[in-house]
Protein backbone atom coordinates (compact mmCIF):
# COMPACT_ATOMS: atom_id res chain seq x y z
CA UNK A 1 0.00 0.00 0.00
CA UNK A 2 1.40 3.31 -1.12
CA UNK A 3 1.79 6.56 1.31
CA UNK A 4 -1.57 8.08 -0.51
CA UNK A 5 -3.17 5.44 -0.24
CA UNK A 6 -2.60 4.72 3.49
CA UNK A 7 -3.35 8.39 3.82
CA UNK A 8 -6.81 8.25 2.47
CA UNK A 9 -7.04 4.81 4.54
CA UNK A 10 -6.85 6.73 7.86
CA UNK A 11 -9.05 9.79 6.62
CA UNK A 12 -11.71 7.08 5.43
CA UNK A 13 -13.48 7.01 8.78
CA UNK A 14 -13.87 10.78 9.10
CA UNK A 15 -15.38 11.29 5.53
CA UNK A 16 -18.48 12.87 5.09
CA UNK A 17 -21.71 10.82 5.57
CA UNK A 18 -24.01 10.28 2.91
CA UNK A 19 -27.77 11.79 3.05
CA UNK A 20 -29.93 10.52 4.73
CA UNK A 21 -33.29 11.12 6.52
CA UNK A 22 -33.14 13.54 9.81
CA UNK A 23 -34.88 10.83 11.94
CA UNK A 24 -32.41 8.06 10.95
CA UNK A 25 -29.52 10.70 12.03
CA UNK A 26 -31.26 11.32 15.14
CA UNK A 27 -32.13 7.65 15.43
CA UNK A 28 -28.24 7.08 14.73
CA UNK A 29 -27.65 8.37 18.06
CA UNK A 30 -29.47 5.62 20.47
CA UNK A 31 -26.58 3.37 21.77
CA UNK A 32 -25.15 7.20 22.51
CA UNK A 33 -27.78 8.08 24.33
CA UNK A 34 -28.34 4.28 25.80
CA UNK A 35 -24.35 4.88 27.51
CA UNK A 36 -25.37 8.72 28.20
CA UNK A 37 -28.04 7.26 30.69
CA UNK A 38 -25.78 4.79 32.34
CA UNK A 39 -23.52 7.97 32.69
CA UNK A 40 -26.22 9.39 34.34
CA UNK A 41 -26.81 6.45 36.44
CA UNK A 42 -23.46 5.02 37.65
CA UNK A 43 -23.13 8.36 39.51
CA UNK A 44 -25.99 8.29 40.96
CA UNK A 45 -25.03 4.87 42.21
CA UNK A 46 -21.83 5.53 42.96
CA UNK A 47 -24.29 8.54 45.65
CA UNK A 48 -26.53 5.67 46.36
CA UNK A 49 -24.08 3.22 48.08
CA UNK A 50 -21.44 5.77 49.47
CA UNK A 51 -24.01 7.51 51.17
CA UNK A 52 -25.12 4.12 53.15
CA UNK A 53 -21.15 2.84 53.25
CA UNK A 54 -19.59 6.18 54.76
CA UNK A 55 -20.64 8.20 57.53
CA UNK A 56 -21.85 11.59 56.09
CA UNK A 57 -18.88 13.74 56.95
CA UNK A 58 -16.76 10.64 54.70
CA UNK A 59 -19.82 10.82 52.26
CA UNK A 60 -18.79 15.18 51.85
CA UNK A 61 -15.50 15.21 51.97
CA UNK A 62 -15.65 12.00 48.96
CA UNK A 63 -18.03 14.01 47.01
CA UNK A 64 -15.40 17.47 47.16
CA UNK A 65 -12.88 15.37 45.55
CA UNK A 66 -15.32 14.73 42.46
CA UNK A 67 -16.75 18.04 42.47
CA UNK A 68 -12.72 19.48 42.73
CA UNK A 69 -11.77 17.51 39.45
CA UNK A 70 -15.01 18.64 37.46
CA UNK A 71 -14.37 22.34 38.40
CA UNK A 72 -10.97 22.57 37.52
CA UNK A 73 -11.63 20.53 34.20
CA UNK A 74 -14.40 22.28 33.48
CA UNK A 75 -12.51 25.53 33.99
CA UNK A 76 -9.79 24.64 31.52
CA UNK A 77 -12.17 23.45 28.73
CA UNK A 78 -11.37 24.07 25.45
CA UNK A 79 -13.70 22.12 23.29
CA UNK A 80 -11.31 20.38 21.95
CA UNK A 81 -13.21 16.84 21.82
CA UNK A 82 -16.15 18.99 19.61
CA UNK A 83 -13.43 20.37 17.10
CA UNK A 84 -13.30 16.75 16.16
CA UNK A 85 -16.42 16.49 15.41
CA UNK A 86 -16.72 20.08 13.65
CA UNK A 87 -13.29 20.41 12.50
CA UNK A 88 -13.30 21.46 8.30
CA UNK A 89 -12.87 18.84 5.62
CA UNK A 90 -9.88 21.35 4.24
CA UNK A 91 -7.72 19.63 7.24
CA UNK A 92 -6.35 16.27 6.81
CA UNK A 93 -8.05 14.55 9.48
CA UNK A 94 -5.23 12.27 10.50
CA UNK A 95 -2.80 15.09 10.65
CA UNK A 96 -5.04 17.48 12.73
CA UNK A 97 -6.39 14.61 15.30
CA UNK A 98 -2.73 14.03 16.43
CA UNK A 99 -2.57 18.00 16.75
CA UNK A 100 -5.34 17.83 18.91
CA UNK A 101 -3.92 14.78 20.96
CA UNK A 102 -0.96 17.40 21.19
CA UNK A 103 -2.96 20.08 22.65
CA UNK A 104 -4.60 17.77 25.17
CA UNK A 105 -1.81 16.21 26.39
CA UNK A 106 -0.25 19.99 27.27
CA UNK A 107 -3.86 20.79 28.82
CA UNK A 108 -3.84 18.05 31.20
CA UNK A 109 0.05 18.50 32.19
CA UNK A 110 -0.70 21.93 32.88
CA UNK A 111 -4.00 20.87 35.10
CA UNK A 112 -2.23 17.85 36.87
CA UNK A 113 0.62 20.30 38.06
CA UNK A 114 -2.27 22.92 39.61
CA UNK A 115 -4.33 20.09 41.23
CA UNK A 116 -0.74 18.76 42.47
CA UNK A 117 0.30 22.32 43.99
CA UNK A 118 -2.75 23.58 44.96
CA UNK A 119 -4.05 20.51 47.15
CA UNK A 120 -2.93 21.25 50.42
CA UNK A 121 -5.39 24.40 49.71
CA UNK A 122 -8.19 22.47 48.53
CA UNK A 123 -7.93 20.53 51.92
CA UNK A 124 -8.27 23.06 53.82
CA UNK A 125 -10.96 24.35 52.80
CA UNK A 126 -13.02 21.34 53.51
CA UNK A 127 -11.37 21.41 56.11
CA UNK A 128 -9.30 18.01 55.74
CA UNK A 129 -5.69 18.30 55.76
CA UNK A 130 -4.68 15.72 56.80
CA UNK A 131 -5.81 14.02 53.57
CA UNK A 132 -4.29 16.60 51.66
CA UNK A 133 -2.35 13.53 49.45
CA UNK A 134 -5.98 12.45 47.93
CA UNK A 135 -6.61 16.00 46.22
CA UNK A 136 -3.54 16.03 44.91
CA UNK A 137 -3.53 12.45 43.57
CA UNK A 138 -6.46 14.28 41.60
CA UNK A 139 -3.35 15.41 39.68
CA UNK A 140 -2.22 11.83 37.70
CA UNK A 141 -6.23 11.26 37.28
CA UNK A 142 -6.12 14.65 35.21
CA UNK A 143 -2.94 13.29 33.58
CA UNK A 144 -4.33 10.43 32.43
CA UNK A 145 -7.13 11.37 31.00
CA UNK A 146 -4.89 13.68 28.76
CA UNK A 147 -3.62 10.76 26.83
CA UNK A 148 -7.43 9.75 25.27
CA UNK A 149 -7.71 9.01 21.87
CA UNK A 150 -10.03 11.14 20.22
CA UNK A 151 -10.73 9.41 17.03
CA UNK A 152 -13.49 7.96 18.72
CA UNK A 153 -15.37 11.29 18.93
CA UNK A 154 -14.44 12.01 15.89
CA UNK A 155 -16.50 9.04 14.57
CA UNK A 156 -19.28 11.03 15.33
CA UNK A 157 -19.24 13.63 12.28
CA UNK A 158 -20.38 10.92 9.88
CA UNK A 159 -22.88 9.49 13.09
CA UNK A 160 -21.10 6.69 14.04
CA UNK A 161 -22.01 6.85 17.73
CA UNK A 162 -21.27 3.13 18.86
CA UNK A 163 -17.93 3.51 19.50
CA UNK A 164 -18.07 6.50 21.63
CA UNK A 165 -21.26 4.86 24.04
CA UNK A 166 -19.17 1.76 24.39
CA UNK A 167 -16.30 4.07 25.70
CA UNK A 168 -18.63 5.89 28.25
CA UNK A 169 -20.45 2.80 29.07
CA UNK A 170 -17.68 0.03 30.25
CA UNK A 171 -15.64 3.12 31.55
CA UNK A 172 -18.53 4.24 34.04
CA UNK A 173 -19.06 0.53 35.08
CA UNK A 174 -15.73 -0.05 35.73
CA UNK A 175 -15.28 2.87 38.38
CA UNK A 176 -18.85 2.39 39.90
CA UNK A 177 -17.27 -1.15 40.69
CA UNK A 178 -13.96 0.43 41.90
CA UNK A 179 -15.59 2.91 43.99
CA UNK A 180 -17.96 0.26 45.46
CA UNK A 181 -15.40 -2.15 46.07
CA UNK A 182 -13.29 0.27 47.82
CA UNK A 183 -15.44 1.83 49.78
CA UNK A 184 -16.78 -1.97 51.57
CA UNK A 185 -12.71 -2.52 51.53
CA UNK A 186 -13.11 0.20 54.06
CA UNK A 187 -11.16 3.06 52.05
CA UNK A 188 -13.27 5.93 53.30
CA UNK A 189 -13.32 9.22 51.14
CA UNK A 190 -10.21 7.37 48.67
CA UNK A 191 -12.81 4.88 47.50
CA UNK A 192 -13.52 8.18 44.92
CA UNK A 193 -10.46 8.79 44.13
CA UNK A 194 -9.81 4.89 43.15
CA UNK A 195 -13.12 5.25 41.32
CA UNK A 196 -11.64 8.65 39.26
CA UNK A 197 -8.26 6.53 38.17
CA UNK A 198 -10.38 2.91 37.08
CA UNK A 199 -12.61 5.23 35.27
CA UNK A 200 -9.85 7.42 33.46
CA UNK A 201 -7.75 4.40 32.67
CA UNK A 202 -10.96 2.63 31.03
CA UNK A 203 -11.66 5.15 29.24
CA UNK A 204 -7.77 5.55 28.15
CA UNK A 205 -7.93 1.64 27.32
CA UNK A 206 -11.22 1.79 25.14
CA UNK A 207 -10.14 5.20 23.01
CA UNK A 208 -7.28 3.51 21.88
CA UNK A 209 -8.93 -0.03 21.23
CA UNK A 210 -11.43 1.46 19.49
CA UNK A 211 -10.39 4.34 17.44
CA UNK A 212 -9.92 3.55 13.45
CA UNK A 213 -6.71 6.21 13.61
CA UNK A 214 -4.01 5.12 15.42
CA UNK A 215 -2.43 7.70 18.70
CA UNK A 216 0.10 10.12 17.49
CA UNK A 217 1.03 13.20 18.05
CA UNK A 218 1.91 16.06 16.15
CA UNK A 219 1.72 19.79 15.05
CA UNK A 220 -0.34 20.86 12.11
CA UNK A 221 -0.09 24.86 12.28
CA UNK A 222 -3.11 25.56 10.76
CA UNK A 223 -5.04 22.88 12.22
CA UNK A 224 -3.51 24.21 15.84
CA UNK A 225 -4.33 27.87 14.68
CA UNK A 226 -8.19 26.85 13.91
CA UNK A 227 -8.47 24.74 16.92
CA UNK A 228 -6.89 27.78 19.12
CA UNK A 229 -9.67 30.40 17.59
CA UNK A 230 -12.38 28.29 17.97
CA UNK A 231 -11.27 26.97 21.94
CA UNK A 232 -10.35 30.33 23.42
CA UNK A 233 -13.56 31.66 23.68
CA UNK A 234 -14.34 28.25 26.18
CA UNK A 235 -11.25 29.03 28.38
CA UNK A 236 -13.91 31.89 29.53
CA UNK A 237 -16.43 29.87 29.27
CA UNK A 238 -14.85 27.33 31.28
CA UNK A 239 -14.28 29.83 33.56
CA UNK A 240 -17.88 30.92 33.68
CA UNK A 241 -19.17 27.20 33.89
CA UNK A 242 -17.08 26.90 37.21
CA UNK A 243 -18.53 29.60 38.85
CA UNK A 244 -21.56 28.36 38.08
CA UNK A 245 -20.60 24.92 39.52
CA UNK A 246 -19.23 26.02 42.82
CA UNK A 247 -22.32 26.05 44.57
CA UNK A 248 -21.25 22.42 46.09
CA UNK A 249 -17.64 24.61 47.14
CA UNK A 250 -19.53 27.22 48.43
CA UNK A 251 -21.96 24.89 50.45
CA UNK A 252 -18.80 22.64 51.23
CA UNK A 253 -17.04 25.78 52.47
CA UNK A 254 -19.67 27.68 54.84
CA UNK A 255 -22.06 24.99 56.13
CA UNK A 256 -19.72 21.84 56.62
CA UNK A 257 -19.21 18.87 54.91
CA UNK A 258 -22.36 17.58 56.27
CA UNK A 259 -24.90 19.84 54.82
CA UNK A 260 -22.55 19.24 51.74
CA UNK A 261 -23.07 15.75 51.64
CA UNK A 262 -27.32 16.68 51.89
CA UNK A 263 -27.06 19.40 49.16
CA UNK A 264 -25.31 17.24 46.64
CA UNK A 265 -27.69 13.87 47.43
CA UNK A 266 -30.93 16.50 46.88
CA UNK A 267 -29.79 19.53 44.18
CA UNK A 268 -26.76 17.28 42.85
CA UNK A 269 -28.62 13.93 42.41
CA UNK A 270 -31.58 16.87 40.28
CA UNK A 271 -29.28 18.19 38.18
CA UNK A 272 -27.02 14.83 37.34
CA UNK A 273 -29.07 13.49 34.37
CA UNK A 274 -28.76 17.38 32.74
CA UNK A 275 -25.01 17.43 32.36
CA UNK A 276 -24.99 14.15 30.42
CA UNK A 277 -28.58 14.89 28.31
CA UNK A 278 -26.30 18.37 27.39
CA UNK A 279 -23.94 16.39 26.09
CA UNK A 280 -26.26 13.95 24.28
CA UNK A 281 -28.62 16.45 22.56
CA UNK A 282 -25.39 18.25 21.65
CA UNK A 283 -23.72 15.31 19.95
CA UNK A 284 -26.55 14.41 18.26
CA UNK A 285 -28.01 17.47 16.93
CA UNK A 286 -24.27 18.55 16.18
CA UNK A 287 -23.34 16.68 12.93
CA UNK A 288 -27.20 18.00 11.59
CA UNK A 289 -25.94 21.06 12.01
CA UNK A 290 -22.56 20.80 10.21
CA UNK A 291 -24.38 19.10 7.58
CA UNK A 292 -26.83 21.86 7.26
CA UNK A 293 -23.85 24.49 7.34
CA UNK A 294 -22.05 22.71 4.76
CA UNK A 295 -24.78 22.12 2.52
CA UNK A 296 -26.70 25.78 3.13
CA UNK A 297 -29.88 24.76 3.83
CA UNK A 298 -31.93 26.45 6.39
CA UNK A 299 -31.60 26.42 10.03
CA UNK A 300 -35.05 27.39 10.88
CA UNK A 301 -37.00 24.18 10.79
CA UNK A 302 -33.85 22.10 12.25
CA UNK A 303 -33.87 24.84 15.40
CA UNK A 304 -37.43 24.34 15.53
CA UNK A 305 -37.34 20.77 16.72
CA UNK A 306 -33.70 21.86 18.13
CA UNK A 307 -36.41 24.15 20.14
CA UNK A 308 -39.35 22.19 20.80
CA UNK A 309 -36.95 18.98 22.49
CA UNK A 310 -35.60 21.32 24.84
CA UNK A 311 -38.95 22.84 25.80
CA UNK A 312 -40.57 19.34 26.54
CA UNK A 313 -37.37 17.81 28.04
CA UNK A 314 -37.44 20.81 30.53
CA UNK A 315 -40.77 21.09 31.50
CA UNK A 316 -40.95 16.99 32.12
CA UNK A 317 -37.63 17.08 33.78
CA UNK A 318 -38.53 19.95 36.40
CA UNK A 319 -42.02 18.12 36.42
CA UNK A 320 -40.91 14.60 37.69
CA UNK A 321 -38.70 16.37 40.25
CA UNK A 322 -41.37 18.49 41.59
CA UNK A 323 -43.64 14.81 41.81
CA UNK A 324 -41.27 12.33 43.53
CA UNK A 325 -38.33 13.88 43.69
CA UNK A 326 -38.55 14.22 47.83
CA UNK A 327 -40.09 11.02 48.36
CA UNK A 328 -37.55 9.05 46.14
CA UNK A 329 -34.54 10.80 47.33
CA UNK A 330 -35.37 9.60 51.16
CA UNK A 331 -36.59 6.31 50.15
CA UNK A 332 -32.92 5.88 48.14
CA UNK A 333 -31.08 7.74 50.49
CA UNK A 334 -32.58 7.44 53.80
CA UNK A 335 -34.31 10.03 55.53
CA UNK A 336 -31.14 11.86 56.72
CA UNK A 337 -31.04 13.07 53.21
CA UNK A 338 -34.69 13.83 52.09
CA UNK A 339 -35.32 17.44 51.31
CA UNK A 340 -38.78 19.30 51.30
CA UNK A 341 -40.63 18.90 48.34
CA UNK A 342 -40.88 23.10 47.77
CA UNK A 343 -37.08 22.55 47.47
CA UNK A 344 -37.01 19.54 44.72
CA UNK A 345 -39.89 22.53 43.23
CA UNK A 346 -37.20 24.77 43.07
CA UNK A 347 -34.58 22.43 42.29
CA UNK A 348 -36.94 21.58 39.10
CA UNK A 349 -37.06 24.68 37.60
CA UNK A 350 -33.74 25.38 38.31
CA UNK A 351 -32.78 22.52 36.16
CA UNK A 352 -35.55 23.76 33.77
CA UNK A 353 -33.76 26.79 33.17
CA UNK A 354 -30.15 24.87 32.43
CA UNK A 355 -31.57 22.83 30.12
CA UNK A 356 -33.00 25.78 28.37
CA UNK A 357 -29.47 27.78 28.34
CA UNK A 358 -28.11 25.36 25.50
CA UNK A 359 -30.48 26.55 23.33
CA UNK A 360 -27.54 28.24 21.11
CA UNK A 361 -25.17 25.71 21.58
CA UNK A 362 -25.04 22.86 18.60
CA UNK A 363 -26.08 25.55 15.78
CA UNK A 364 -22.80 28.02 17.95
CA UNK A 365 -20.74 24.91 17.71
CA UNK A 366 -21.60 23.96 14.33
CA UNK A 367 -20.85 27.29 13.33
CA UNK A 368 -17.89 28.31 15.36
CA UNK A 369 -19.75 30.92 16.66
CA UNK A 370 -18.63 29.44 20.58
CA UNK A 371 -18.53 33.08 21.67
CA UNK A 372 -22.70 32.46 22.21
CA UNK A 373 -21.82 29.28 24.24
CA UNK A 374 -19.31 31.95 26.76
CA UNK A 375 -22.60 34.26 26.91
CA UNK A 376 -24.63 31.47 27.96
CA UNK A 377 -22.41 30.44 30.90
CA UNK A 378 -21.11 34.00 31.69
CA UNK A 379 -24.76 34.76 32.17
CA UNK A 380 -25.05 31.73 34.67
CA UNK A 381 -22.15 32.58 36.18
CA UNK A 382 -23.50 36.38 37.11
CA UNK A 383 -26.60 34.50 38.82
CA UNK A 384 -24.48 32.54 41.46
CA UNK A 385 -23.44 35.92 43.22
CA UNK A 386 -26.79 36.93 44.13
CA UNK A 387 -27.02 33.42 45.37
CA UNK A 388 -23.81 33.70 47.18
CA UNK A 389 -24.36 36.62 48.75
CA UNK A 390 -28.03 34.80 49.97
CA UNK A 391 -26.15 31.84 51.42
CA UNK A 392 -24.10 34.20 53.35
CA UNK A 393 -26.20 36.28 54.94
CA UNK A 394 -28.99 33.77 55.20
CA UNK A 395 -28.27 30.05 55.92
CA UNK A 396 -31.52 28.52 53.92
CA UNK A 397 -30.55 26.45 50.95
CA UNK A 398 -34.57 26.58 49.44
CA UNK A 399 -33.46 30.45 49.15
CA UNK A 400 -30.16 30.25 48.06
CA UNK A 401 -31.64 27.52 45.12
CA UNK A 402 -34.88 30.25 44.61
CA UNK A 403 -32.65 32.82 43.96
CA UNK A 404 -30.33 31.08 41.93
CA UNK A 405 -32.78 30.13 39.61
CA UNK A 406 -34.32 33.42 39.40
CA UNK A 407 -31.30 35.30 38.61
CA UNK A 408 -30.45 32.36 35.96
CA UNK A 409 -33.48 32.69 34.40
CA UNK A 410 -33.37 36.98 33.51
CA UNK A 411 -30.20 35.53 32.39
CA UNK A 412 -31.92 33.07 29.80
CA UNK A 413 -34.24 35.89 28.62
CA UNK A 414 -30.58 37.62 27.79
CA UNK A 415 -29.40 34.82 25.87
CA UNK A 416 -32.47 33.71 24.36
CA UNK A 417 -32.50 37.69 22.85
CA UNK A 418 -28.69 37.43 21.99
CA UNK A 419 -29.13 34.07 20.16
CA UNK A 420 -32.51 35.20 18.21
CA UNK A 421 -30.21 37.68 16.32
CA UNK A 422 -27.67 35.51 15.63
CA UNK A 423 -29.22 32.90 14.54
CA UNK A 424 -32.68 32.50 12.38
CA UNK A 425 -34.51 31.17 15.39
CA UNK A 426 -38.25 32.09 15.19
CA UNK A 427 -39.32 34.77 17.81
CA UNK A 428 -43.24 32.90 18.28
CA UNK A 429 -40.60 29.44 18.65
CA UNK A 430 -38.36 31.19 21.42
CA UNK A 431 -41.36 32.06 23.04
CA UNK A 432 -43.45 29.29 23.23
CA UNK A 433 -40.51 27.01 24.29
CA UNK A 434 -39.58 29.54 27.69
CA UNK A 435 -43.08 30.06 28.06
CA UNK A 436 -44.82 26.70 28.73
CA UNK A 437 -42.41 25.30 30.81
CA UNK A 438 -41.70 28.16 33.50
CA UNK A 439 -45.35 28.69 33.63
CA UNK A 440 -46.39 25.23 34.49
CA UNK A 441 -43.59 24.65 36.76
CA UNK A 442 -44.23 27.84 38.81
CA UNK A 443 -47.24 26.62 39.32
CA UNK A 444 -46.07 23.63 41.38
CA UNK A 445 -43.44 25.74 43.07
CA UNK A 446 -46.09 27.68 44.55
CA UNK A 447 -48.39 25.19 45.56
CA UNK A 448 -45.52 23.92 47.20
CA UNK A 449 -44.86 26.90 48.69
CA UNK A 450 -48.52 27.76 49.89
CA UNK A 451 -49.37 23.97 50.67
CA UNK A 452 -46.46 22.47 52.40
CA UNK A 453 -48.16 19.72 54.22
CA UNK A 454 -50.22 18.41 51.56
CA UNK A 455 -51.05 14.74 51.46
CA UNK A 456 -49.06 12.46 48.38
CA UNK A 457 -52.60 11.98 47.16
CA UNK A 458 -53.75 15.45 46.76
CA UNK A 459 -50.17 16.48 45.57
CA UNK A 460 -50.71 13.69 42.53
CA UNK A 461 -53.53 14.68 41.61
CA UNK A 462 -52.41 18.34 41.10
CA UNK A 463 -49.21 17.73 39.25
CA UNK A 464 -51.71 15.19 37.22
CA UNK A 465 -53.81 17.78 36.41
CA UNK A 466 -50.78 20.29 34.99
CA UNK A 467 -49.51 17.39 32.67
CA UNK A 468 -52.38 16.26 30.54
CA UNK A 469 -52.88 19.73 29.51
CA UNK A 470 -49.52 20.76 29.35
CA UNK A 471 -48.69 18.10 26.89
CA UNK A 472 -51.59 18.78 24.75
CA UNK A 473 -50.54 22.15 24.49
CA UNK A 474 -46.88 20.29 23.17
CA UNK A 475 -49.16 18.61 20.76
CA UNK A 476 -50.66 21.69 19.11
CA UNK A 477 -47.37 23.49 19.10
CA UNK A 478 -46.03 20.17 17.12
CA UNK A 479 -48.48 20.44 14.62
CA UNK A 480 -48.41 24.29 13.72
CA UNK A 481 -44.82 24.38 13.66
CA UNK A 482 -42.97 23.98 10.12
CA UNK A 483 -40.66 21.65 12.01
CA UNK A 484 -43.45 18.96 12.02
CA UNK A 485 -41.87 18.06 8.66
CA UNK A 486 -38.61 16.91 9.65
CA UNK A 487 -39.84 14.54 12.00
CA UNK A 488 -41.16 11.07 11.06
CA UNK A 489 -44.81 10.79 10.84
Amino acid sequence: MNNATMAQAADEPFAAARPERTERKLASSTPLLLANLVETSVPLLRNIALAHLLPPEQFGLAISLAVVLGLIEVLTDFGLPIFAVRQPESFSSAEALASLHSMALVRSAWLAAILVVLSPLISHVFAAQASFWLYALLGPVALLRGFENLGVKAMMRRYAFGREATVIAVSQTAGLAATIAAAVAGAGMAAMIIGLIATSGMTLLLSHVLSPVPYRLGWQREAVKEAAAFGRPLVINGAAVALTTCDRLLVGAWLGPVALALYNVAYGTATLPRSVLARFLTSAFLPLFVEHRDRGKSLTPLLDVWLLCLSSIAFLYGWGLGLMGDRLLGLVFGATYQPSRLFMCLAGMSVAVKVLMLLPSPVAYADGVTRLITWGSALSALAMLPAALCLYFVRNLELFLFVGMLSELCGLLVLACIAGRAFPFRRSSLVVALVIPFVSLGSLGVAAFLLPGLAFASWLGICLGLLVPVLALYGVVLRLTKASSLLPA
